[in-house]
């Protein structure tokens, strides 16, 4: 450039000194260097002014070429306006065997005493996408069973989705004070165990046993309780009149004084035979502290009767001892009775309540009434 402008500056010098020799000689307004360097300053302001604007100019996006359907008879689609594009959210699917929580029966928490006995309802709804049927289990699955079996048929039908289904358990509380917890979930046909949503959780029964308490009236059918006479095993409740002697709950017993309670106690008759006898033997339980045994015993109400009452144990898995021997006829009165067990702490003990009768036990119909283990 600068190289280009010296040219031009040297031809117009040479132009205007031609010129200078041919002109009169004459006083001019204002000097030749003036004039040449004028000139020279415009070309080269003119030239920067190029160049300027030429730097000046921005790019300028390159126009795309549109390129021209093909000729024949098919019409060009018109180019369809933006639309947002909408990413479907995937479903959820649904496991094929899985339970919701519907209600139940008996609380967390619910008191009963040593070895009682009890029935634990659950409804459950079927939340899977599978159908249940008689195939499918109920299962213990942790904590304590309390009686209940490793395994027990869910239904003899079919539970669809959505729908629900009643599960109740024979149970019996433990035979230690404390609170107890056993889990249970379901089993499918394939033996895979499933719970409650989508963790698999389980349901369960949680009561709690007040220490030394035991109920002898309410716990007489128990699991692991036996009533026996001289005739064998009974069967437990027993059947009035039976000649081998019975034991029956009775809620609103009536009393030697012909007095009617509202406390449930055990009306017993010993096998129908000349010194006949009924025993009842009851599960081991443990005993902590000081306690006491308690009950009122006599003639079920008119009954003529003539028997021994005895309270027999075995510690520690020992042999039997008589803990109490009380006599009994029918003479209107009843007899309270309380046996100090506070020796028996710390022990494992088997309680037997026993009649025996004296002679004939034709008409030994006999009651003990609220028998029970409490704490001093």
């Amino acid at each position: 450039m600068q190289k280009s402008i010296s040219i031009i500056t040297f031809l117009l010098i040479f132009t205007i000194a031609l010129t200078s020799c041919n002109l009169p000689n004459q006083e001019t307004p204002t000097s030749q260097v003036d004039l040449l360097n004028t000139a020279a300053a415009q070309t080269i302001q003119a030239q920067q002014t190029q160049i300027a604007q030429a730097t000046d100019v921005p790019p300028q996006e390159a126009t795309p070429t549109a390129t021209l359907p093909a000729q024949d008879d098919t019409e060009v689609p018109t180019q369809p306006s933006a639309t947002p594009t909408i990413t479907p959210t995937p479903t959820q699917q649904v496991k094929c065997d899985q339970a919701a929580f519907v209600s139940e029966t008996i609380p967390d928490g619910t008191t009963y005493s040593q070895g009682q006995a009890f029935t634990k309802t659950w409804t459950l709804r079927n939340n899977g996408s599978c159908t249940w049927n008689a195939n499918y289990h109920v299962v213990f699955f942790g904590g304590n069973a309390m009686g209940a079996p490793a395994a027990k048929q869910l239904t003899t039908g079919t539970v669809a989705p959505g729908e629900s289904v009643t599960i109740s358990l024979e149970l019996q509380a433990p035979n230690v004070a404390g609170t107890h917890r056993g889990d249970f979930k379901l089993r499918n046909a394939g033996g895979i165990i499933f719970g409650i949503g989508a963790k698999d959780s389980p349901f369960w029964v949680e009561i709690s046993i007040p220490g030394n308490a035991y109920d002898f009236a309410t716990n007489y059918c128990a699991p692991g309780v036996k009533w026996t006479s001289g005739a064998g095993e009974l069967p437990c409740p027993g059947t009035s009149g039976a000649d081998k002697g019975w034991a029956r709950l009775i809620n609103e017993p009536q009393l030697e004084n012909m007095g009617i309670d509202d406390e449930p106690g055990l009306q017993v008759h010993p096998q129908k035979v000349n010194d006949g006898w009924i025993r009842g033997t009851y599960p081991e339980i443990s005993l902590t502290g000081d306690t006491v045994f308690k009950t009122i015993v006599g003639c079920y109400g008119s009954a003529n009767c003539d028997v021994n009452f005895k309270l027999l144990a075995r510690v520690n898995g020992g042999s039997e001892q008589t803990l109490g021997t009380w006599h009994e006829v029918q003479d209107g009165k009843f007899n309270r009775v309380e046996v100090d067990l506070s020796s028996l702490a710390g022990k494992r003990v088997q309680f037997i309540l026993l009649v025996e009768a004296n002679g004939s036990s034709a008409d030994d119909l006999v009651l003990w009434f609220a028998p029970r283990i409490e704490p001093d």
